[in-house]
């Protein structure tokens, strides 16, 4: 399987300036030493609380915000290098789908104009084309041909979603970044935008990066999970591998807080470990998840542990991979653990 794009050692750092003289005073480091790979046609996601650097990378790798250091290679080229004009060139073959549908768009351009400025811009169509292209994107994305006179204040949030969606794919991308693409939207139609992005992924054939906090969400559409904990991977594998057996306590967890129903009318959530993440100013000695880890030692306690291969096709950053099951959580908070 040939890999579409290739991040090695992505890292983010913003600065701590004095609030006087502006001098730098340190760095939060809000992603650090990412190493992940995407195949072409491949949808891998990566998932994660809010704070944990997902957004963030997502951006990198659009070259919407530009790394401390690391490569982004895509299709062998390294992104970092290239100037302004080959950057634009290439931006034609990845594009992104934000949380945000309506701040992503221009409210004052129609529909229409909105989903064939990147054709324009990419030189892949010529004006006398606009209608019928982009009505052959509408459709695609199930929406009528008359939406492309209308403005985006005239749709619903789900509506504007799908507009977005056509307006990433218009330049036929071969990489997709999904950046929380259903988190702003009701619940009522999380469903159908999943099923629209998991089907054309399928249709034309193109790689994504799906991120989200939502493990129910990503369950019906990764080929792959990559889990970030305070910007770094934590565990990474096959969705179903992952899904079914954590290795890292804090997959654990997220596995844990997805609501489950126990029987008609009766859904519960599994407790998480308690407390809110570290700052990434003052990260933790240690493992960054060892103050909110049930079975954390005193190695967990002075020592970072490193992203090792487990297996074939799993990747985890725990000295005691495996020892938390996910319906373990609750009675590990109250003393009553048993591991695997």
């Amino acid at each position: 399987m040939s890999m579409l794009l290739e991040l090695r050692d992505l890292t983010k750092e913003f600065p701590i300036r004095s609030p006087f003289l502006r001098r730098r005073l340190g760095a939060v480091a809000a992603v650090t030493g990412v190493d992940l790979d995407v195949a072409a046609g491949e949808t891998v996601a990566l998932v994660g609380e809010s704070g944990s650097g997902k957004s963030t990378l997502g951006r990198m790798i659009v070259r919407l915000m530009e790394p401390t250091r690391g490569a982004i290679r895509f299709r062998g080229e390294n992104l970092l290098t290239l100037g302004d004009r080959e950057l634009r060139q290439a931006r034609r073959h990845f594009q992104v789908v934000f949380q945000d549908p309506y701040g992503s768009l221009n409210p004052r351009m129609r529909i229409g104009e909105a989903i064939f400025e990147p054709l324009l811009v990419h030189g892949m169509a010529r004006r006398a084309e606009r209608a019928a292209r982009v009505a052959a994107m509408l459709a695609e994305v199930g929406l009528p041909a008359e939406a492309a006179g209308r403005f985006p204040h005239e749709f619903s949030g789900g509506q504007r979603q799908r507009i977005g969606i056509a307006r990433a794919l218009a330049p036929q991308p071969e990489l997709l970044v999904a950046d929380e693409p259903v988190s702003a939207l009701d619940l009522s139609v999380r469903a159908q935008i999943i099923n629209l992005l998991a089907n054309l992924q399928k249709s034309r054939g193109i790689a994504m990066l799906f991120i989200a906090h939502d493990l129910a969400l990503v369950e019906q559409i990764a080929d792959r999970i990559a889990v970030l904990y305070l910007g770094r991977i934590v565990e990474e594998g096959p969705a179903g591998e992952l899904l079914g057996a954590p290795l890292h306590p804090y997959t654990a967890s997220l596995i844990a807080a997805v609501p489950r129903v126990r029987k008609a009318g009766d859904v519960r959530r599994e407790r998480a470990p308690a407390g809110e993440p570290p700052s990434a100013s003052a990260p933790p000695l240690g493992c960054p998840f060892h103050p909110r880890c049930p079975v954390a030692r005193d190695r967990c306690r002075s020592e970072r542990p490193e992203l090792r291969q487990n297996g074939t096709a799993r990747r985890v950053a725990c000295h005691f991979p495996g020892e938390l099951r996910a319906s373990a959580i609750s009675s590990a908070k109250n003393g009553t653990f048993s591991p695997d």
